[in-house]
């Protein structure tokens, strides 16, 4: 993914993979970079996760250090220039906690998103009046920022729904978070009948997990798998109350690549699945 128009967040992922192939061809360790540059371990990791560009001089070092050729540099350092910009304001950027902006950007640039959730609707997959809802539940949201929060929420939808550039999702649920009663009945149902909405989408695909089906590979371990295009690697995101966790390890992704084919297979098809979230939203 690159050309005109690309994120910032794009261009950081992009280069700091291309820096971690350089530095592991060149059998140098984190610790020898960090030497060169007069910086902590901690920094290079966070270079090469995308989580942070990368000075013009820093770089010039880090490539003779490496001796990327002459194409390699050309490349890279376009990369670098392209990381460095600002991404576009936006109405909602600065409510967004630190922990989590990192994974909105993310979510917005992937190709597939797999989500497994236990006790909710997905924010990705939300109602404005459902999402409305669980922020004033949770006293840690400033009651001023909750339009903009609702916004972002929003935001995150619409890359389901903008046409041929549409993200695939795949979204399995487990029937608590269909029957937990958010905002009361009317706002509930409403959210079950948009996620029937959007799950008769062709990029949309929402499986849920019955009570009957007990114990399953995911019982208690929330999570979403983001996949990229052009070899940008996939993440696994983790959160909880106040911070989040990004795995991008390939043995790690790969084992909550199971976890996520092992519940959907103990999830209903996506049929009876629709046919379960009528029958919710009819008995409220």
């Amino acid at each position: 993914m690159s050309g005109n128009g690309a994120s910032p967040t794009v261009y950081k992922r992009q280069l700091g993979l291309a820096l971690t192939s350089l530095r592991e061809d060149a059998g140098k360790t984190p610790e020898a970079v960090a030497e060169v540059l007069e910086c902590s371990v901690a920094k290079i990791r966070r270079i090469e996760a995308g989580d942070v560009g990368v000075r013009a001089s820093e770089l010039k070092d880090l490539l003779e250090f490496l001796g990327a050729t002459k194409q390699t540099r050309k490349h890279l350092e376009e990369l670098a220039r392209e990381a460095r910009k600002r991404s576009p304001r936006t109405a909602y950027g600065s409510v967004l906690p630190d922990f989590f902006r990192k994974f909105f950007n993310l979510e917005q640039i992937a190709a597939e998103v797999l989500r497994y959730h236990s006790d909710l609707i997905p924010g990705q997959l939300q109602t404005p009046d459902y999402a409305r809802a669980l922020l004033e539940a949770n006293p840690l949201h400033d009651e001023q920022e909750l339009d903009r929060l609702v916004q972002a929420r929003q935001a995150r939808q619409s890359r389901l729904t903008d046409g041929e550039s549409s993200q695939r999702l795949h979204a399995v649920l487990h029937e608590a978070a269909v029957r937990t009663v958010v905002g009361g009945p009317d706002v509930m149902r409403d959210q079950l009948l948009h996620l029937r909405k959007l799950a008769a989408m062709q990029n949309v695909t929402v499986q849920v997990i019955p009570f009957s089906a007990g114990a399953h590979a995911a019982s208690g371990f929330p999570f979403v798998l983001l996949r990229f295009p052009d070899n940008l690697g996939n993440v696994v995101y983790l959160e909880n109350l106040t911070t989040a966790a990004s795995i991008d390890a390939p043995k790690h992704v790969n084992e909550y690549e199971m976890v996520f084919r092992q519940a959907v297979g103990a999830a209903l098809s996506p049929a009876k699945s629709s046919a379960l979230l009528a029958t919710v939203a009819g008995e409220l």
